[in-house]
């Protein structure tokens, strides 16, 4: 294989089920948009990615297809997935992958074996012969500030838009992982449920995420805006009843009860994460702590929730939103003969 041209740079990417990420040497994070791709049914040619692509979702006519490539942390469309990579590399970078000289793909730690390598042969044929993937746990433990790299135990709960991912690390490594698929996309069919049967009103997956943004919360004490009023949200759809355009309004309390439910599980799954932890790491974890990040990490509540069930101090990510990309700042240094994240 040719050398790559000069000026050539590395690049991590965080393949996220609600965002896609870039990272870029020298550059930054230099893009972070939804994970929807828009594609003409009849040429196969990509229509928009990002943003724009996902403004179409529930509003394009039968010649366009909205895809999410991800779906519950698990690829739906490999193909979709090198589509939305290849669209995003060509207008970012001028010589589109000619210039990547290492590439680094984050993927959900439940991913198959079968999965992991068709990402890593998307990597070859985008010309790119040094391309790796990691989990985005590890990745997230490391962007948050974790130093992973000692002899010592760290748990980080990643609570994503697919799944929540919960991961405890040693000695620069995964030596414990589990994953479930409630998460940011999960609580937004409970909403949108919830308010097909409560308020016989039907809403879009888009609505409801914007709902829970707005009104999420694991705390009794529900927050008030400015007047000291209970924060409501309106959402607006279709009247099941009359077919008609209609609107109702959400409060704080109405969306507390769908998480408390969904949480349970999550909850579960964290003990059953620290009843498997060897007794030397869990130990570890008393003087750590555990580390939260994901976009579920702004659920107002959430350090409380955790601290309830486990007795352990918990840390909120500073920046949850965007750690997996910026751990592969990091990780990206790392030499390939050294790599842990080989497959």
């Amino acid at each position: 294989m040719s050398d790559k041209p000069k000026g050539s740079f590395n690049v991590g990417v965080d393949l996220g089920t609600s965002n896609l990420l870039i990272y870029v040497e020298g550059r930054g994070t230099i893009f972070n948009e939804p994970s929807y791709i828009a594609v003409d049914k009849a040429t196969k040619q990509v229509v928009s990615v990002g943003f724009e692509a996902a403004e179409l979702v529930g509003k394009v006519h039968d010649k366009v297809e909205v895809v999410k490539p991800l779906q519950g942390g698990v690829i739906s469309d490999v193909s979709m997935i090198r589509e939305i990579l290849m669209f995003t590399f060509e207008k970012l970078f001028v010589n589109a992958t000619e210039q990547i000289n290492k590439l680094l793909i984050c993927i959900p730690s439940e991913i198959t074996e079968t999965e992991k390598a068709a990402i890593l042969q998307l990597g070859q044929e985008l010309g790119i012969a040094d391309t790796r993937i990691d989990e985005e746990i590890k990745a997230a433990a490391i962007g948050s500030g974790v130093d992973i790299y000692t002899a010592s135990g760290h748990l980080v709960v990643d609570l994503g838009g697919g799944t929540t991912d919960f991961g405890v690390l040693s000695l620069g490594d995964v030596v414990l992982s589990k994953s479930i698929k409630i998460a940011g996309d999960y609580f937004d069919k409970q909403i949108t449920d919830y308010v097909k049967e409560k308020h016989k009103l039907e809403i879009g997956p888009q609505t409801a995420e914007k709902a829970k943004i707005a009104l999420a919360s694991l705390t009794g004490e529900y927050p008030k805006d400015e007047e000291g009023n209970d924060i409501t949200f309106p959402v607006m759809g279709r009247d099941l009843v009359s077919g008609l355009p209609k609107q109702v309004v959400l409060n704080t309390k109405e969306i507390r009860k769908i998480l408390l439910d969904a949480f349970e599980a999550i909850k579960a799954t964290l003990i059953a994460t620290l009843e498997a932890t060897p007794p030397e790491l869990a130990g570890d974890l008393v003087d750590n702590g555990i580390i939260v990040t994901g976009g579920g990490a702004k659920i107002k509540g959430i350090k409380e929730f955790f601290e309830d069930v486990t007795k352990v101090k918990v840390h909120i990510s500073n920046t949850p939103l965007t750690d997996v990309v910026d751990g592969t700042k990091k990780l990206l240094k790392i030499d390939k003969k050294h790599y842990f994240g080989e497959f």
